[in-house]
């Protein structure tokens, strides 16, 4: 989206340039704007040697509208500014508007950066984190130079930005380098026009920035600079775990080759399950972990630093304990000079994870990241630059050779959005995994992840990520849009206020986001909307939807035939529960031998039938993530799930993907017609009691769903559709679903994408739901 609005810029540009008389003499002054992805990227630097090659006089700022220009001189000199100036700036800034206007000229001969307080709307977008650049890389290696070895090296291409912020624009004495005065040395780097450092706003050195600092649990050994860090890896090499202080909050580290390291902390860190990302020195040594394509490698190597899902090699040099049952593994690269220092010193792979206990947010304070986490870390590796605001690593996954935000965080938040201008709204986003987004009547943004909203202290984390955005995007909303489900969190905060407000319901937010994402708002568009739980208007539990949406209407067209969750949130924990609900409804029921037992006795099971049959304690769904639950349970023989979403993450990493043939999955002619799942289950019942292997039933249940899929998309042929939900961070089935509409289909299709096609991007669609209702 961007993108083509910086080439209608250059194309805006050429035309201003040509309409201006030639060969003219006369003094002629600009005044320009750019708006858009132009500050922390070295973009006033870059204009300035623009100015000054042409000899042009004027100055350069960042405000609260973007980057500000005002330059002067001869008119052949400034129509050569004008041409060159989106050439010239960074390959990273993003220019989503550029206007400009004639001014009086007054004379000025000089050109300058010039720092003054703003006040106003904030409509520049406030600039993310970038990992370590190449060049500071080289830097720290480089034992002649003097930031070798320095953990806080950094230039206008790379370094902090998001987390140290206080207010915008982005200027250092706004940011938490205040704190830290410029040597000698820095501040000639900083004003001399020539250097890569001039005007970069983070950078520092050994003689005047942040240091690190080393001290055990028990407080009894400190070490500060280079002996903390040696400090630090002879602690790894022990197989004990480091807490780090890392770019926007803290990080535990152990030897990810370690297996009983790695339980070590799986058990301190209460999380049993869920994959645990791993840090990587270089790319080669990435490869040495995970089979990445070109588009992954090209997304690893990227600024953003995310962490990349892989698949893993086999055999895996990595302790089994870091991805349980999963034939993925998430690698990220060295983010800052201090990660790299200690990847490079420590002479295998390292599990990177963030600090904090399961279900609580993520530590970013010195103090309270020690005294919360005295149980889980052996020693810390502190420094003392402030984290102004935390923010989780980012996860992304290629699916369909797309990269797609499984959660969009460090690095790639705040995400601006491609929405008209509209009246200050707050969209609360849902209740797992969630993320807020905002328009302050002059710019539109989604977010970071914030996780999970189940406890006191992730509460607590979501309102005060609410009030910082609201002082930092200067806005106080006159709407707040929430989920339809009355038992969330966000939800019940919302009805407390006295601000109006607006209900939307989860999966139209979840179509509306993928909308959004491809730019077809204007468009009626054909949803599939698939996922775990979302509140239906009908009070029942919705998650295998396909809905006809145009603006702020939908129409539920089709759904996956419903089936009841015995023991209601139970369930979830306990496919097997729903693999006997699912049962429950087959014409002939399965034969005791036909099932796993999944270590359940036979009068527990015949209980969990009888409160099938008992509508106050099986509430009815359509949730395309709890039939992959209960596929899951029965294919695999898995009775509990640990994290949500774990049954189905299993079943994708069971598939083999050679294995051919799939199950009768019709689509009925109803209203809303119904996908029906009976006679799928009937027919994976028949091949486990053929002794099938587990791994190609895997593969036909992902393939059916697919051709399901087909099955409802082909009767409204004359449609664009879009996969949304979090069953489509699912790569097999989403890349399955995409073939099938490249060689059968002349439909446009979008897939997931920079959006999260999960709850961490339901705010965006609610956002846009309510600037379509606005409109």
């Amino acid at each position: 989206m961007t993108q083509r609005v910086a080439t209608s810029a250059t194309s805006a540009a050429s035309d201003r340039a040509a309409a201006e008389p030639s060969g003219s003499s006369a003094p002629q002054a600009r005044r320009i704007l750019l708006v858009g992805g132009v500050q922390g990227l070295g973009v006033r630097p870059a204009i300035y040697r623009l100015a000054t090659q042409l000899a042009l006089g004027g100055r350069v700022q960042n405000t609260a509208r973007g980057v500000e220009i005002e330059i002067e001189g001869f008119a052949q000199a400034v129509r050569a500014f004008d041409e060159h100036l989106l050439a010239s700036l960074p390959r990273a800034a993003l220019v989503r508007k550029l206007s400009s206007e004639p001014m009086p000229p007054t004379g000025r001969t000089q050109f300058a950066i010039v720092h003054e307080p703003t006040s106003g709307p904030l409509i520049a977008h406030l600039p993310e984190d970038r990992a370590l650049c190449a060049e500071c890389a080289a830097e720290i290696n480089d034992r002649g130079d003097h930031r070798h070895n320095y953990p806080f090296t950094s230039c206008t291409q790379c370094g902090p930005r998001y987390t140290v912020i206080r207010t915008m624009p982005f200027e250092r004495p706004d940011t938490a380098m205040n704190d830290f005065p410029f040597c000698p040395h820095c501040q000639a780097e900083y004003t001399r026009p020539g250097d890569r450092r001039f005007h970069a706003q983070t950078m520092a050195c050994p003689a005047c920035g942040p240091q690190v600092a080393f001290i055990s649990n028990e407080g009894n050994t400190k070490h500060h600079g280079e002996n903390a860090l040696h400090a630090a890896m002879d602690l790894l090499r022990t197989g004990r775990i480091l807490g780090l202080k890392g770019l926007g909050g803290y990080q535990l580290l152990v030897d990810a080759t370690n297996q009983r390291a790695v339980e070590r902390l799986r058990n301190r860190k209460l999380r049993h399950a869920k994959p645990l990302a791993v840090m990587a020195a270089t790319l080669e040594d990435a490869l040495q972990l995970a089979d990445l394509n070109p588009t992954e490698k090209i997304a690893w190597l990227d600024a953003s630093a995310p962490i990349v899902l892989g698949r893993a090699t086999s055999p895996s040099k990595l302790a089994p304990a870091i991805h349980p049952h999963l034939n993925s593994v998430g690698l990220m690269r060295p983010t800052t000079p201090l990660h790299a220092m200690l990847a490079r010193g420590f002479p295998r792979p390292l599990v990177c994870t963030s600090a904090n206990l399961e279900g609580c947010p993520l530590e970013y304070a010195n103090d309270q990241a020690e005294e919360r986490l005295s149980d889980v870390a052996d020693a810390w590796l502190h420094h003392n630059r402030e984290i102004v605001r935390p923010i989780d690593d980012s996860v992304v996954r290629v699916i369909a050779d797309k990269r797609v935000s499984i959660r969009l965080a460090r690095g790639l938040a705040p995400l601006a959005l491609d929405l008209p201008a509209i009246e200050p709204i707050l969209a609360l986003g849902g209740y797992l995994k969630s993320a807020m987004a905002w328009s302050n009547g002059s710019q539109c943004a989604l977010g970071p992840h914030l996780g999970d909203l189940e406890t006191v202290p992730a509460r607590e984390r979501f309102l005060s990520h609410l009030n910082d955005m609201l002082h930092l995007y200067r806005f106080r909303p006159r709407l707040l849009v929430h989920d339809l489900h009355p038992d969330y969190f966000s939800t019940q905060w919302a009805l407390r206020q006295t601000i109006p407000r607006l209900a939307v319901q989860h999966h139209h937010a979840h179509v509306a986001a993928s909308m959004l994402e491809h730019g077809w708002l204007e468009r009626r568009v054909l949803g599939v909307a698939w996922d775990g739980t979302g509140y239906g208007p009908d009070g029942t539990i919705w998650g295998g939807e396909f809905l006809l949406c145009a603006g702020r209407h939908f129409d539920r067209i089709a759904r996956l035939r419903p089936f009841r969750l015995p023991g209601n949130e139970t369930a979830i924990r306990e496919p097997w529960r729903i693999a006997l609900s699912v049962f429950s409804q087959l014409e002939s029921s399965p034969e005791t031998t036909d099932i796993p037992d999944w270590g359940i006795s036979a009068a527990k099971r015949t209980q969990v039938f009888e409160v099938v049959r008992r509508p106050s304690l099986s509430p009815v769904t359509s949730s395309a993530g709890r039939l992959f639950d209960a596929a899951a349970a029965m294919i695999l023989g898995i009775s509990h799930s640990e994290f949500e979403g774990q049954a189905a993450m299993r079943l994708e990493a069971a598939a083999d993907t050679d294995a051919r043939g799939w199950y009768h999955f019709p689509v009925t002619d109803d209203s809303p017609a119904e996908l029906d799942w009976r006679p799928l289950f009937a027919g994976l019942l028949a091949d486990r009691r053929r002794g099938n292997d587990p791994a190609t039933l895997a593969m036909k249940f992902h393939r059916s769903l697919a051709h399901g899929i087909m099955g409802v998309c082909r009767r409204w042929r004359n449609l664009p559709v879009v996969l949304c939900g979090g069953v489509f961070q699912n790569k097999l089935l989403t890349e399955l679903v995409a073939e099938m509409m490249m060689e059968s289909s002349s439909q446009d299709f979008g897939l997931p994408g920079v959006i999260p096609p999960g709850d961490g991007g339901l705010a965006a669609g609610q956002l846009a739901i309510a600037s379509s209702k606005l409109r």
